[in-house]
């Protein structure tokens, strides 16, 4: 194998088109490794290292602005971790997708329809949320804006209010992404815990396991137990029972249809006889405000009203009442003021869909309708639409 290539021998060597290589090098995605003394422009080990890394996330449907990004913040060896798990996840996708199609052809022309619109929902929403939790700062971002709330409590302490947990107890923590909740109720959580972290992401549960690890001698101290197992809790299976409380903060929509009664089934065995399972999610006016400001900015751009509509306040009793002996509802009360408008450029960026996309590509444009719209002067109010469901065994 040779040391160095032109453009051209590249292109025969990697299958990559002579055309597209260009297009890399003008979007400054790969750059020659030398000059010649003729001035042709010489590729190497550390270009083909990026054609690999450009090709895998092309094939994994990033945008090449996105890839772009990837390619300036990942180091090679992480790089190739993230691809093994996004290739895991795009492989799940792809088998329940094979076997709802398998399972099309067995039922009646009645059952068909419904089957075709959870392919649907399969398809395009499984993919999104691939690329919207690939790198955690998406979810990161989420979390930020939620600094500008009205309420003197945080959702974190709200939501731990809820759970009552007492001394001794075992719970078990479903998508819990980069286990921030654990972190910022630390000093209030009670002695001798037993609590398991799951979630579909290795990288999300890296994350989760050093947040928590900053805190090791506080939950040595109270003799708190983490445990980290990567589970899709879409098939969820796990050799743990008797749990005291089971929560799943604000993921259940992010479940299928068909599945999400299979989840919450199982959680109502692994619970104990006292045990409750909790679950929080969004209203369907939750973010409305934000969403209006993405329309006035430009009315073509597809704002996510799927992200949360299969289980929201106004429809999940009904899915657990199927389930679960008694279940009760509580809303928190709370909004956001929000007088920073990158704040809200960096939230808008991190949503799924088109909105990243069409957003950055008016970048300069958009910042300045922020500003315009957004100041300390002129805080943006934000209404927040969000509550936990508790229900029993």
């Amino acid at each position: 194998m040779k040391e160095f290539y032109t453009a051209g021998e590249l292109a025969k060597l990697t299958g990559v088109s002579y055309k597209t290589i260009r297009h890399y090098l003008d979007k400054g995605m790969i750059e020659p490794d030398y000059l010649t003394d003729s001035g042709y422009r010489m590729y190497g080990r550390m270009t083909i290292e990026k054609m690999q890394r450009i090709l895998m996330l092309k094939y994994l449907d990033f945008s090449l602005d996105e890839i772009k990004e990837m390619l300036d913040t990942q180091e090679l060896d992480v790089t190739f971790k993230r691809q093994e798990e996004l290739l895991l996840e795009k492989k799940n996708h792809l088998e329940q997708v094979l076997l709802a199609v398998r399972e099309i052809e067995k039922v009646d022309e009645e059952e068909k329809w419904a089957k075709m619109i959870n392919i649907i929902n399969m398809t395009s929403r499984k993919e999104e949320l691939i690329k919207q939790y690939s790198k955690g700062d998406n979810l990161q971002k989420r979390i930020n804006i939620h600094e500008y709330s009205t309420s003197t409590e945080g959702w974190y302490d709200w939501l731990f209010d809820r759970l009552k947990l007492q001394v001794g107890m075992k719970i078990l923590d479903i998508g819990c992404g980069n286990g921030q909740i654990w972190v910022e109720v630390r000093d209030r959580l009670p002695n001798n815990l037993k609590i398991i972290l799951t979630d579909n992401s290795e990288g999300m549960l890296k994350e989760a396991s050093n947040n928590i690890k900053k805190y090791k001698n506080l939950f040595d101290e109270k003799n708190i137990e983490f445990t980290f197992i990567h589970i899709d809790a879409e098939d969820f299976r796990i050799n743990e029972n008797e749990f005291d409380r089971i929560m799943a903060n604000h993921m259940l929509y992010h479940v299928s249809n068909e599945k999400r009664a299979d989840l919450l089934r199982t959680c109502r065995e692994l619970l104990s006889k006292n045990g409750i399972f909790i679950a929080s999610t969004v209203g369907n006016t939750h973010f409305k405000e934000m969403f209006e400001l993405i329309c006035k900015f430009d009315k073509s751009i597809k704002t996510p009203n799927w992200i949360s509509e299969n289980f929201e306040l106004e429809n999940g009793a009904q899915q657990l009442e199927k389930i679960f002996s008694y279940v009760d509802m509580e809303k928190q009360k709370n909004d956001l003021l929000v007088p920073d408008s990158d704040a809200i450029y960096e939230y808008i960026i991190s949503l799924p869909g088109n909105i990243s996309e069409s957003i950055k590509m008016r970048c300069k444009e958009f910042k300045k309708f922020l500003k315009e719209n957004v100041s300390q002067e002129k805080p943006y109010f934000i209404h927040k639409s969000a509550g936990v469901f508790r229900a029993h065994k």
